[in-house]
């Protein structure tokens, strides 16, 4: 994955993985905005804007994958050979408040801090976990072309 065609694969696999989940994400906000009804606003109308929200989140992700390669370059922090805990301690929660801030912009009216702490409604607490799955397997082919996170850690790729 070092090629400049493996990097490009891996920017839009994340970014179809981020449009997917937007787009259950849409749906979900739309099913709530109308109490729990099946949604009727055209599907397309979704889908567009999951293209949209799927961009954001990528640009999320940079901002919030190069703060942490800035801090982890300050730190002068080695990875420990066993990185899976170091990768997961990071990233995880990391991710935990980019799809909160997600969250706060499908759900009209929606609070970040609300959708921070978990307190957004139980759909969406499970959409935000769920996002940080997701996250974490559009990195697999990074982490599995590599030597494992252990390259990417403290300061290796943008993962976010």
């Amino acid at each position: 994955m070092d090629s400049e065609a493996g990097f490009a694969f891996y920017v839009v696999l994340k970014y179809a993985a981020y449009v997917a989940w937007c787009y259950v994400g849409l749906r979900l906000a739309q099913k709530a905005a109308r109490g729990e009804r099946p949604a009727q606003a055209p599907a397309g109308n979704a889908r567009r804007r999951a293209f949209v929200f799927g961009f954001v989140r990528l640009l999320i992700g940079i901002a919030f994958g190069f703060g942490i390669f800035m801090v982890g370059g300050m730190m002068h922090l080695n990875s420990p050979e066993n990185s899976w805990p170091l990768y997961f301690g990071i990233y995880a929660p990391v991710r935990w408040v980019e799809w909160s801030i997600m969250a706060a912009l499908l759900v009209r009216g929606g609070s970040f801090i609300e959708f921070l702490i978990g307190a957004g409604g139980g759909k969406m607490a499970a959409w935000q976990f769920g996002g940080i799955i997701v996250s974490h397997l559009a990195d697999t082919p990074l982490i599995l072309g590599s030597r494992g996170p252990h390259d990417m850690l403290p300061v290796g790729r943008f993962l976010c």
